[in-house]
C-alpha cells in the first residue's frame, strides 16, 4: 500500500495514495470574499462530503458554509494573519448532507509581491468538541434552565452526612415558586417540614424518615400546603448525592402535583362503594361470570336465593347450579354467546337443597383488562310463574265461556234465518218473499262473523278477508235464481278487524254486493263485479265496483227511501267512516273509508 513496483522491478513510493486513506485533507486557498480554493486534497470528499471539483468550483462559497456564531472570529482570524505565523483554527464547517462538525485548521498566510495567498491543512475535531467549547458558567446556565423549565417542583436539600433528618433547602426552581406561591428567597435554608400541615400524613413521613436516615431513594404520596394554606397532594420522588468532601449528601426531591388525580380516585372509589351498595341491595341476584363459566363474583341476594355461602359461589361453575335435564342448553365457555339485551331469558337454576328454581335472567358483557367478564342479573320467578299459571288458567275458562257464548250467538241466528226461511216457503207475495231474502242475508252476514270468532285463536278480532270470501260464496248461493253471468274478482290484503268493526263492514258489504246483483245488471246478461279492500297508515279503504248501467243522474244516497241504502248510511256512520259514490257510463262505485280500529290480540 502506497508503493508501486516499475519496469526494473523496484518498488516507487506514491505518498498521494496514503492521502486519499488520510484523514488531513490539504488546500490551497485565496484571499477573496470567500476565499476560494485554487487546490484541496481528493479525500476531502471523506472529510465533508464534497467533491475535489465541487470544492473548487467558483460558485463554492466556503465561509457562507462555516456556522454563523464561528463565521466571524475566522475571518478576524484570517485578517489578522501575519505571513510566515501559522495558527490553528477551530470552527463548525457545513457538510454536505446537511450536518455541522467541528474541524481543527493550521493555517498559514503565503505572500508575494504580487498576492496573499492561504495554504495549510484540516483534520476533523473531537466529537465532544462541542461540549469542551461550553465553559463551566454556561453549563450551570443550561442546568438552571432545565430545572426551571420542568413543570414538576424540584427541592433541593443539603444534609450532614451523620445527621441526614437535618435537612436544609438550598435550592427551588421556577415551578415550585409559582405553584406554592413561596419565593426562593423565603424558604432557603428552611426544612422542608415547613410545607406539612394538620392532613400531612403522619405514617408517609415516617417511611420518608426511615429511607432518608438508610441513604434510599423513595417514593411517597402525601399532602403538602401552599403558602395560602390551601391543600395539595404531591407524589414526592428524592434521591441522594454525595457531596465532594463525604460530609454532607444533596437529597434532590422531584415534586408532582397530584391532587387531580386524587380527587379522582376518590371519586372513583366513592363510585365503587356506591354501586357495591346498589348490588349488595339489589333485590334481583347479581353474578359476574367468567367466560369459562366460572362464578367471580355475587352479591347477598344471589346467597340467599340460592343458598349457598358467597365463599361456596366463588369458583363454582354455573353448570354446578343448573338441573342435569338443563345442562346441555347451558354453554361450557360464554365468549361467544348472544346476551340478552332488553330482553329476558327463562332459565331454571337448582338451589343447594335441590329444589329447581324457575329464573328470569338478563345478561350483557363488559371488558376489563383486556378480558371479557358477563354480569348476570337473576330474578326469582316463582311467583310469577304461579301467577301465570292461574292466569292462564282463568284464560282458558274465559275463552271456551266466550266460544260458547259466540256458538249459541251464531245457532240462535241460525234458528232464526230459519224461520225466515220457512216464511219464504209459505210467502207467494213476490215483495214480501224479497224482504225476507234481504233479512235472512243480513242475519247470515253477521251469524257468519260469530262462526268466525268462535273458529278462531282470538275472540277480539277476526281475518277480514277469509270472511269476505265466504260471504261472496253466501251471497252467490242465495241468488239460485239469478240466471245472469256475473264475474267477482277480489283484491284483498289480510287485515284483521274488531268485532265492533267486523259486523258493520260485513252488513255493508252484504247490502252493497246484494245490490250490484239485483239492481246493476238489469239491461244486461252478464257483468263484473269488483271487490278491494286495502290498509294504508291505518285506514281501512273497502271499494265495491260493478260494470252495469250506473246510478241515475239525480241519485243521492242520503235521500234514498230504501231500507238497503238506510242501512249503508246507518253503518257508515256506525263506523265513523266516510262513503263516496261514483256512477257514469260504466257502472258504478261504493268506496268506504274508515280508521282502524286495534284490537286487544294486536
Amino acid at each position: 500500500m502506497g508503493h508501486k513496483a516499475n519496469d526494473s522491478g523496484e518498488v516507487k513510493f506514491r505518498p498521494e495514495k496514503l492521502l486519499e486513506k488520510s484523514s488531513i485533507a490539504y488546500y490551497h486557498r485565496e484571499s477573496g470574499d470567500q476565499y476560494p480554493y485554487v487546490d484541496i486534497s481528493p479525500n476531502v470528499s471523506r472529510l465533508l462530503g464534497y467533491s475535489r471539483s465541487e470544492m473548487k468550483a467558483e460558485d463554492f462559497r466556503w465561509l457562507s458554509r462555516i456556522h454563523p456564531e464561528d463565521r466571524q472570529s475566522v475571518v478576524s482570524m484570517l485578517d489578522n494573519l501575519e505571513p510566515d505565523d501559522p495558527i490553528t483554527i477551530e470552527y463548525r464547517f457545513k457538510h454536505k448532507s446537511g450536518h455541522y462538525l467541528w474541524l481543527r485548521d493550521k493555517v498559514e498566510l503565503v505572500t508575494d509581491e504580487e498576492r496573499q495567498e492561504f495554504v495549510g491543512v484540516f483534520v476533523k475535531a473531537d466529537k465532544d468538541k462541542e461540549m469542551e467549547h461550553l465553559n463551566l458558567e454556561e453549563r450551570e446556565k443550561l442546568q438552571q434552565l432545565a430545572l426551571d423549565n420542568l413543570n414538576d417542583m424540584v427541592i433541593i436539600t443539603r444534609a450532614p452526612k451523620d445527621d441526614p433528618l437535618n435537612s436544609r433547602i438550598v435550592f427551588v426552581n421556577k415551578s415550585f415558586e409559582q405553584f406554592t406561591g413561596y419565593r426562593s428567597a423565603e424558604i432557603i435554608n428552611k426544612t422542608p417540614t415547613f410545607l406539612h400541615g394538620p392532613e400531612t400524613s403522619e405514617e408517609a413521613l415516617a417511611r420518608i424518615n426511615q429511607k432518608i436516615e438508610g441513604g434510599e431513594s423513595l417514593r411517597e404520596e402525601f399532602i403538602n400546603y401552599k403558602k395560602d394554606g390551601t391543600p395539595y397532594w404531591v407524589e414526592l420522588d428524592m434521591a441522594p448525592f454525595p457531596t465532594d468532601d463525604g460530609e454532607y449528601e444533596f437529597w434532590v426531591g422531584i415534586n408532582r402535583d397530584i391532587t387531580q388525580r386524587k380527587i379522582a380516585e376518590k371519586k372513583l372509589a366513592e363510585s365503587e362503594k356506591r354501586h357495591r351498595t346498589f348490588t349488595e341491595m339489589a333485590f334481583d341476584a347479581i353474578f359476574e361470570i367468567h367466560v369459562d363459566g366460572t362464578i367471580l363474583r355475587c352479591n347477598r341476594r344471589a346467597c340467599e336465593l340460592f343458598g349457598y355461602s358467597r365463599e361456596e359461589l366463588i369458583g363454582m361453575h354455573v353448570l354446578d347450579l343448573t338441573p342435569e335435564e338443563f345442562q346441555s342448553k347451558q354453554p361450557e365457555t360464554f365468549a361467544g354467546i348472544a346476551t340478552t339485551g332488553d330482553e329476558a331469558w327463562e332459565r331454571t337454576y337448582l338451589k343447594k337443597d335441590g329444589t329447581k328454581l324457575p329464573t328470569e335472567i338478563h345478561t350483557a358483557f363488559y371488558e376489563m383488562d383486556g378480558q371479557k367478564r358477563l354480569i348476570t342479573y337473576v330474578r326469582d320467578n316463582t311467583d310469577h310463574k304461579k301467577y301465570e299459571h292461574t292466569i292462564r288458567k282463568s284464560l282458558k275458562e274465559k275463552e271456551t265461556l266466550l266460544a260458547e257464548v259466540h256458538h249459541r250467538v251464531k245457532n240462535n241466528l241460525a234458528i232464526i234465518s230459519g224461520l225466515l226461511q220457512m216464511q219464504v216457503f209459505n210467502t207467494e207475495d213476490e215483495n214480501l218473499l224479497a224482504k225476507l231474502k234481504e233479512s235472512q242475508s243480513r242475519i247470515q252476514s253477521i251469524a257468519m262473523v260469530h262462526e268466525k270468532l268462535y273458529s278462531s285463536e282470538t275472540f277480539s278480532e277476526i281475518a277480514i278477508d277469509k270472511y269476505i270470501n265466504d260471504l261472496l260464496n253466501m251471497i252467490e248461493e242465495s241468488m239460485t235464481d239469478f240466471k245472469k253471468d256475473i264475474r267477482v274478482s277480489m283484491d284483498m290484503e289480510p287485515i284483521r278487524l274488531t268485532v265492533g268493526q267486523a259486523i258493520p263492514c260485513g252488513l255493508l258489504l252484504n247490502e252493497m254486493i246484494t245490490n250490484c246483483y239485483k239492481h246493476a245488471f238489469e239491461s244486461s246478461d252478464e257483468g263484473k263485479i269488483d271487490i278491494s279492500i286495502k290498509e294504508n297508515e291505518g285506514q281501512i279503504k273497502l271499494s265495491v265496483k260493478d260494470s252495469g248501467i250506473g246510478l241515475p243522474e239525480d241519485f243521492n244516497i242520503e235521500q234514498q227511501p230504501s231500507l238497503g241504502m238506510t242501512i249503508i248510511n246507518t253503518l257508515t256512520t256506525q263506523l265513523d267512516g266516510q262513503l263516496e259514490v261514483d256512477s257514469g257510463d260504466f257502472g258504478s262505485s261504493f268506496t268506504l273509508t274508515f280508521d282502524i280500529e286495534r284490537g286487544t290480540a294486536e
